[in-house]
This record gives C-alpha cells, sequence and structure tokens, in this order.
C-alpha cells in the first residue's frame, strides 16, 4: 500500500493506495498544482470555492482526454478494419 502526503489549500492530507496500476504521488502532485494555479487566479475566494474550481478543472482535463482516446479507438478500430479487409482480399486474391 502506497501512502502519500497532499497539500491541498492551507491542508494536509495523508493518502493511501492499493491500486498497484496508479502512482499517487503522481496524482497528488497534479492536484497540487492545479489547486496552485487555481489560487494564483482566485486568490481570495474562499478555500471551499477554490476547491470547487479545482476539481472543475479536473474535470475538464478528464474529459478533454476521455474525447481524445474515444476518437483516437475510433480511428484506431476504423483503420483496423480497412486492413483487414486489405488482407482479406489480397489471401482471396492469391487462393484463385
Amino acid at each position: 500500500m502506497e501512502s502519500v502526503k497532499l497539500e491541498f489549500l492551507g491542508q494536509v492530507y495523508h493518502l493511501k493506495s492499493d491500486d498497484p496500476e496508479v502512482d499517487i504521488q503522481e496524482i497528488a502532485k497534479y492536484v497540487e498544482a492545479k489547486a496552485r494555479a487555481q489560487e494564483k487566479i482566485y486568490g481570495s475566494l474562499p478555500p471551499h470555492k477554490l476547491v470547487v474550481l479545482t476539481v472543475m478543472n479536473i474535470g475538464k482535463d478528464y474529459i478533454k482526454v476521455r474525447d481524445r482516446l474515444r476518437a483516437l479507438e475510433s480511428t484506431v478500430s476504423h483503420k483496423t478494419n480497412e486492413l483487414v479487409a486489405r488482407i482479406e482480399s489480397a489471401i482471396d486474391f492469391t487462393d484463385r
């Protein structure tokens, strides 16, 4: 189990993860960087509002990456189908 300290808008959190596919330190750094960016822009806002802005920005990043992944999966699927069709056509041609 991995453990990491996350400093988020003046609060310290001790987080643990037992998921071997997740780098909790990388996540903590990402969240801290997003929070700092929001704090720079909107420093005078109360912390709970900065948290909401941070979460919204992380959500925006997630949606962008999810959409790019879907587009990439679609492209790969389409290209794979094209290649399979060409290979099958070539096999049919040589079987004659």
